[in-house]
């Protein structure tokens, strides 16, 4: 199993615990957001919410910065614990 594959895993067991297994890994011209949930992208509060969040050059600095600081775009639906 590469860095990549252990990185996900990892993600992957905090939503589960977290969020019943919501998570979004988004790719942008200039990098990636890794956050707890899945926003409606179309319009509204969740959009802005995810245009706010850090984004970072490559999916497994993106995946270690949420590993160590879960962010949930729910905030009142998906609290971290």
């Amino acid at each position: 199993m590469n860095s990549l594959e252990k990185l996900i895993n990892l993600a992957e067991k905090i939503a589960s615990e977290k969020t019943d297994g919501h998570i979004s890994m988004l790719k942008f011209t200039t990098g990636w957001k890794v956050f707890l949930g899945t926003p409606n992208l179309d319009f509204g509060e969740e959009r802005d919410k995810v245009w706010k969040l850090q984004l970072y050059s490559t999916l497994e600095v993106a995946l270690e910065q949420f590993i160590i600081n879960p962010i949930s775009i729910y905030e009142g639906r998906y609290p971290v614990k």
